[in-house]
């Protein structure tokens, strides 16, 4: 594992966020700190692993492949690839505190030879030119705070014919009227989001970068049963006491769980998933 704590201010926070309550994720959510994708009636665990899937037979992840996973939270993407695809695996956070659980948990799986973990602000990442096969994006590019730039450096880490995966966090394509825009902005604030985009600025930010894209679907009502979940934690006993000994930012944070429910369900956000390709001849 490796360490780059330099940050500006307001990284600074979204960094100390993460390495506050990364054990609290971990016991009240699981390894994987993202979206669940329910199809049936799955536990919201399986519904996890089947956002992941779901995302990689989209991709067509090749077997073997070299994968960075940005955003990689406790490094449950990294593990999952490297079991399924047998890939080797480099994950980035902005929190050191992830960084070395995450490192902890691949020492006890026996994959230190092929997961490794970085703490890095990826909105200062400087990528090698073609140095990877893959790029797995999983509910973090809702933090960058130039995503034009930061899609244009993915361009540029992948190998020709190298995949980009990405799922995000959406505002509604068109205009949002105000109570709407309020909505969202609150909801911006409480989870640290630099932004939203729409799903047409991310094929755009995409295409400009020189990627072909191939996938670009609107999964929010496979998704949306995740906040359901969510508010359910956010009324568990153990969690209300232990919000009495946090600060103001985890207390919003919390409380906008509903919000997301309430965002989803009138349509003011949506949940894109994402695939693109470097043309062979880039």
């Amino acid at each position: 594992m490796t360490t780059t704590t330099n940050f500006p201010v307001e990284i600074k926070h979204i960094r100390s966020h993460y390495d506050r309550l990364s054990l609290l994720y971990r016991f009240f959510w699981g390894e994987h700190l993202h979206h669940g994708y329910w199809e049936n009636n799955e536990s919201a665990a399986r519904a996890q692993i089947k956002l992941m899937e779901r995302l990689a037979d989209r991709a067509g992840i090749p077997m073997g492949c070299c994968a960075l996973d940005i955003g990689c939270g406790l490094g449950g993407s990294a593990f999952w690839l490297a079991s399924q695809f047998n890939c080797q695996v480099t994950g980035i956070t902005i929190s050191p505190v992830q960084a070395r659980m995450a490192t902890s948990k691949a020492k006890a799986r026996g994959l230190s030879r092929r997961v490794h973990f970085h703490v890095q602000d990826a909105n200062e990442w400087a990528p090698e030119p073609a140095s990877v096969d893959l790029i797995w994006i999983i509910e973090s590019s809702e933090h960058f705070s130039d995503k034009d730039r930061f899609f244009k450096r993915c361009s540029r880490a992948l190998r020709p014919g190298g995949i980009l995966a990405v799922c995000a966090w959406l505002r509604r394509d068109g205009p949002l009227n105000a109570e709407e825009q309020k909505l969202v902005s609150t909801i911006a604030e409480a989870m640290m989001s630099a932004s939203l985009g729409s799903l047409s600025d991310y094929q755009r930010w995409m295409q400009d970068a020189g990627l072909t894209v191939t996938v670009a679907d609107d999964v929010t009502r496979h998704i949306e049963e995740t906040w359901s979940h969510c508010a359910r934690i956010g009324e568990n006993p153990l969690l209300r006491f232990l919000l009495h000994f946090t600060g103001g930012p985890t207390q919003r944070f919390v409380r906008s769980f509903p919000l997301m429910k309430q965002a989803y369900a009138q349509d003011v956000m949506a949940f894109g998933m994402f695939v693109a390709t470097k043309r062979p001849d880039r």
